[in-house]
């Protein structure tokens, strides 16, 4: 009778097709073991190639738990087609309950001996090695690049000098015109070429690497290495601008600032008096990404999921080496030949992928974006993550921007909601908290975005001529988000703004917006919390908390009943758990 019993059990698991697969990973495991609960392995990379020795196509689900810990990667963890799941049976990397697993970019700086001290400040320095980062965190916070003046406020990064930029001559080279008094610091400076003088103009933030520097009288001209995409306005653009100088040594006498000697290999940072750096997690990050998702048009990436798991401390070097000139939302403008080092790279970097689920994750101290979708990433699901304290942009949907994209370029039914995005551009201040270039039926409802020097939010990119043209841009819902504390450095921006081109059947409605307002350091362009921009057409923009505007040409948009005093719509907006935009009727 027992033995009838076993056979008819293993019947049925046969006939149903099986049984889950389950990895386990923990930092105390090790690669060697099988991988289970009791004996786990200890990286993420040696589960993915676990889950991608089972034979295709698979028949249970798999499931690949992270245990507590810290786990320090070197390099990216790829997936490719090779690792997919299937609409029956996806592959699921999550953390245990309870536990949060983190994936970090960085390693550990020790050694730390007293080198200086001034009246404010104890300076440190230790061994370091000479490959370059940009970020440094301390007890898990971001200490400040050493510049001149002092940063003071948390949310303009200010104070700045004045600056004015003048071409010598049609076609000639460019100078900042700044007083003698601001550019002194650089006068008979060694080895000046590594400072940079950062930039602020509206919405532009460029990154110079000093060259030839004059004096005369009460000013000084700086003309800047490298100019090759730099400057591309006309002189009228920079008057007004403001600017500040990073890394050097000379320039490190306030707490919590640092810089790096890559030629000797010294890390410096600033303590008050009492502090020890010894007693202190002092991390640098020296990885680009962490997880790279890289399909291609013809065998893309299928059913992951990756779910309740920390990325952080991940760096972006390409600014520093020939400096940067990035338009709105932290977009480097090309450099002729270097077209392909110019999207800043993501922690979670995705290509040519479908049906990818990142939910309630965690990703912070990222040096260029949080989430990146480079293109034809279609079907994904972004759900209640916190994306924080980032270095350019929280996340960006096709960072390629081309107009009318075809099919294998364009993600397509991308859903974003229940997040919240807050403190990007922090390095890159005219980053903000989604990017979403030409895409098509894109969800974004219910997210909190708040704190940015720039916008929100960003949909679609520049029109070509005449304004109002079709850029493969539409059917795109922006509902229920709670967008404020936005544009708090820069101008020409707003909490939630698109910028051009016929945008068929996009719709912006319900969402709740406050405290978008011009900053002290901002100029004269316009700041609007729903701001159409430069030619948008075709977007009903209806029933949200706060006033839309049409500028620079846009036209042919239906704007309706977007006022302040709406509660009702801000009792409605912003993260609402258990919320689903792939509930039908939702």
């Amino acid at each position: 009778m027992k033995l009838i019993a076993t056979i008819m059990v293993l019947a049925t698991v046969w006939s149903c097709g099986s049984i889950a697969e389950e990895f386990h990973v923990s930092p105390q495991g090790d690669d060697a073991n099988p991988g289970t609960l009791s004996r786990p392995f200890c990286s993420l990379a040696r589960a993915r190639d676990a889950v991608r020795g089972i034979s295709r196509p698979l028949k249970a689900d798999v499931t690949v738990t992270l245990h507590d810990g810290l786990y320090r990667l070197t390099e990216p963890v790829m997936f490719t087609a090779e690792d997919s799941g299937s609409a029956g049976h996806p592959v699921i990397y999550r953390a245990a309950p309870g536990a949060k697993p983190v994936l970090s970019g960085g390693r550990a700086v020790t050694g730390w001996q007293r080198h200086g001290q001034s009246e404010r400040v104890v300076v440190w320095r230790a061994p370091a090695g000479k490959a370059v980062f940009r970020q440094v965190y301390i007890d898990g916070q971001r200490a400040i690049r050493a510049r001149t003046p002092n940063r003071e406020c948390d949310h303009t990064f200010g104070p700045y000098w004045p600056a004015n930029a003048e071409q010598e001559s049609t076609g000639g080279s460019w100078s900042l015109v700044v007083q003698a008094e601001h550019g002194k610091p650089l006068l008979g400076l060694a080895r000046a070429s590594e400072v940079e003088v950062v930039l602020l103009s509206h919405w532009y933030q460029q990154r110079l690497l000093v060259g030839r520097i004059v004096a005369a009288g009460d000013t000084v001209r700086i003309q800047p290495l490298h100019q090759e995409g730099k400057f591309n306005k006309q002189e009228r653009f920079y008057r007004g601008s403001w600017f500040f100088l990073e890394n050097a040594l000379l320039f490190l006498d306030a707490p919590r600032e640092w810089h790096h000697d890559a030629q000797e290999g010294y890390l410096y940072v600033g303590l008050p008096p009492g502090a020890d750096p010894n007693a202190l997690s002092i991390t640098v990050p020296v990885v680009e990404t962490l997880l790279a998702i890289r399909g291609t048009a013809e065998r893309p990436v299928e059913h992951l999921t990756f779910e309740g798991l920390t990325f952080t401390d991940t760096t972006w070097t390409q600014p520093g080496l020939r400096g940067m000139n990035f338009t709105q939302f932290a977009q480097p403008i090309p450099v002729q030949g270097e077209e392909n080092k110019m999207c800043p790279p993501g922690a979670i970097c995705a290509e040519h992928a479908r049906r990818l689920i990142l939910r309630h994750n965690t990703i912070r101290h990222a040096g260029a974006t949080g989430i990146q979708f480079v293109e034809d990433v279609d079907d994904a699901d972004i759900e209640g993550n916190r994306i924080h304290d980032i270095a350019g942009n929280g996340m960006v949907i096709d960072c390629h921007a081309l107009r009318n994209p075809p099919p294998e370029k364009q993600s397509v039914d991308v859903a974003i909601w229940n997040n919240e995005i807050t403190r990007c551009g922090r390095d890159y201040t005219n980053g903000g908290g989604i990017l979403a270039n030409n895409v098509r039926r894109l969800i974004v409802e219910h997210n909190h975005i708040h704190d940015m020097p720039y916008s929100g939010m960003q949909i679609g990119n520049q029109p070509p001529k005449p304004a109002g043209a079709d850029i493969g841009c539409g059917e795109n819902r922006i509902r229920f988000n709670h967008v404020h504390h936005c544009v708090q450095l820069h101008d020409d921006g707003g909490g939630i703004y698109t910028l051009g081109g016929f945008q068929k059947g996009t719709v912006i409605e319900r969402n709740h917006l406050h405290d978008i307002a011009r900053g002290p350091w901002a100029g004269r362009n316009g700041i609007t919390p729903i701001y159409l921009d430069n030619g948008t057409s075709g977007v009903l923009v209806q029933d949200n908390t706060a006033e839309a505007k049409e500028r620079n040409g846009s036209a042919g948009n239906t704007l309706r009943n977007n006022r302040p005093d709406q509660p009702e719509i801000a009792a409605m907006a912003g993260l609402c758990p258990g919320y689903s935009p792939r509930v039908l009727g939702q």
